[in-house]
């Protein structure tokens, strides 16, 4: 699978990947919505960056998912870390 080219396209990967782990639908994962409103705690936070760290080729610590905590700050953190264009939300 290739990766996502923008910021857009990281976040439905990431919503995807937080749906699978939250349990509930994609379109639950509100861009805006905080994470800890959202139900995730630090354990489920470190799924998350474990699936990060593996999509992506980086080496996130859970404290990244704190430092950004919706669905876009994320999104767009992940694609300056890996380089990718920020594109259009």
């Amino acid at each position: 699978m290739s990766q996502p080219a923008t910021a857009a396209e990281v976040r439905e990967v990431l919503r995807a990947h937080l749906a699978d782990i939250l349990y509930c639908e994609p379109e639950e994962v509100g861009d805006d919505t905080a994470f800890q409103d959202l139900g995730l705690d630090s354990v489920l936070g470190a799924e998350v960056t474990a699936v990060i760290n593996s999509r992506y080729g980086l080496k996130e610590k859970v404290e990244a998912l704190y430092q950004n905590p919706t669905l876009d700050q994320l999104a767009e953190h992940v694609a300056k870390r890996t380089g990718l264009p920020l594109g259009a939300n």
